[in-house]
């Protein structure tokens, strides 16, 4: 009898075992196929905020798909592989953020010949036929960039500014935003620019090493730094560590990155602008959605907002940025970007540190 019970319970496991993976979500090779190209690594959200939220994202609005996520390393041509290997493998779905945006037009084109639609990634990609774009307003954040330090700042204040990578489109928008600020005050002279140099790829380390030549070069006379992102904010105030001006120089960023906002805490950066990458992958996991259903997305997503590209007008899904500081950094940590034991581990009790 004991032997009968046991065979009886190995088959009634067994079924059980068969019963509870029929009822699994598992995905089989015939799930759509949507793949995101990231473009580098040396800028923390990629890896650490954009990744992991498209893919929870893509869970919520179409859980069947197959969501692979690849990350260029700020090669170009590596990138352009790996859509040529996303539309071989039966890709539904590009969602790319450029390294060269004007050289990813042949993957928009590579796709569209496939019928397969490309979503643009916080960078547009030029002079081509682009479905959708989702990003911030580039220009907007520039002018929140330059209107903190005119604001932070007085009469006759030397300020270098760090521009980013000549290579993304983005770099030239923020520009745009907080020289329309700043550079009335250049002319005027109750503003001085001490230095204006560009950052290959938006690399951290050539930041440093040019902060630190501007502090050779004006014997540290330098009253603020225009930083356009958090990634190369870092170095910047490794550069103004070194001569004891951290702290007492306002450093702008952007990102809303933990490492930014750690900097915020000790008081050596002054602010980051900050637009939430969870609405920015919910609204295109959305548009995704749409697409994968063969319907078109929500008229909502959009606004009637478009942003021409030199071929199209894009329909262009915006996110809102914020400036964030001390004071309301809680911004960033409610909106699950990162959490408060995460920023606040080692770090001064101060603003949302406190308790």
């Amino acid at each position: 009898m004991k032997l009968i019970n046991r065979w009886a319970y190995a088959g009634l496991a067994a079924l059980a075992i068969v019963s509870t993976a029929g009822m699994l979500p598992a995905h089989s090779e015939d799930a759509p196929l949507v793949v995101m190209l990231l473009p580098e690594n040396v800028t923390a959200r990629w890896e650490g905020q954009d990744k992991p939220m498209f893919t929870e994202a893509m869970k919520r609005a179409y859980p069947g798909a197959r969501v692979k996520v690849e990350n260029a390393l700020n090669d170009a041509s590596k990138q352009q592989a790996q859509a040529e290997a996303a539309l071989a493998s039966g890709a539904k779905v590009l969602v790319v953020t450029a390294i060269d945006q004007k050289g990813a037009a042949v993957i928009v084109n590579d796709a569209k010949r496939q019928g397969v639609p490309v979503i643009a990634y916080d960078r547009l990609i030029h002079n081509a036929p682009v479905a959708y774009y989702v990003s911030v307003d580039g220009v907007k954040i520039g002018e929140l960039q330059g209107q903190f330090i005119a604001d932070h700042t007085k009469e006759g204040g030397r300020i270098a500014i760090i521009n980013g990578s000549k290579l993304d489109d983005n770099a030239f928008l923020f520009r745009k935003g907080y020289m329309s600020v700043l550079q009335p005050l250049f002319d005027k002279k109750s503003r001085v620019l001490v230095a204006d140099p560009w950052v290959p790829l938006w690399d951290p380390s050539k930041a440093q090493a040019q902060m630190e030549q501007i502090l050779t070069a004006t014997n540290n006379g330098v009253d603020a730094v225009l930083s356009p992102n958090d990634g190369m904010a870092g170095g910047i105030i490794a550069a103004l560590d070194g001569q004891q001006l951290a702290g007492k120089v306002p450093v702008t960023g952007l990102d809303g990155t933990l490492n930014s906002l750690q900097l915020i805490l000790q008081g050596k950066q002054s602010m980051t602008v900050w637009r939430s990458l969870k609405d920015e992958s919910n609204k295109t996991a959305q548009i995704v959605a749409a697409l994968l259903k063969g319907e078109t997305p929500s008229a909502d997503l959009f606004g009637g907002a478009k942003m021409n590209n030199e071929m199209v007008d894009v329909p262009w899904a915006q996110v809102t940025p914020h400036v964030i500081t001390l004071d309301n950094m809680n911004l960033v940590i409610d909106d699950g970007a990162v959490t408060k034991e995460a920023v606040c581990k080692g770090m001064p009790r101060v603003g949302p540190c406190k308790q």
